[in-house]
């Protein structure tokens, strides 16, 4: 149900670039996200604690000792899909941790649609 970008650089001058703006916060990631349920237009900003696990195959958590992360969001539109109420939402992130967008959605209730990793949905 999800894909990322994957940026690639053709030499070390743009690499090192990347880098920059990417520790400076100048690149840039939006996202358009279908959630379950009504979020409320109100809600802009989630932060939480993202753990990622040693093991490749684990999922990441919202734990206490996890890494500072942020998704900020802007609802779009409300909408039924299959008699179920659904978000569209444009979701803005400025750390890049591990399936930050799907743990957060699933963290405030409102997982991912067609995500069987962080939703018992389906």
């Amino acid at each position: 149900p999800c894909s990322g970008l994957l940026l690639l650089a053709k030499n070390r001058e743009a690499y090192y670039d990347l880098q920059v703006q990417l520790a400076t916060g100048k690149l840039v990631r939006d996202y358009v996200v279908l959630c379950h349920g009504s979020i409320p237009r109100r809600r802009c900003e989630i932060s939480a604690r993202v753990y990622v696990p040693p093991h490749q195959d684990s999922l990441s958590k919202v734990l206490p000792v996890g890494r500072p992360s942020c998704t900020r969001l802007r609802v779009m539109a409300h909408g039924v899909q299959s008699q179920q109420c659904v978000t569209l939402v444009a979701m803005r992130i400025s750390t890049g941790r591990k399936h930050q967008i799907r743990l957060h959605s699933s963290h405030t209730g409102s997982p991912v649609v067609c995500d069987g990793r962080y939703s018992a949905r389906r």
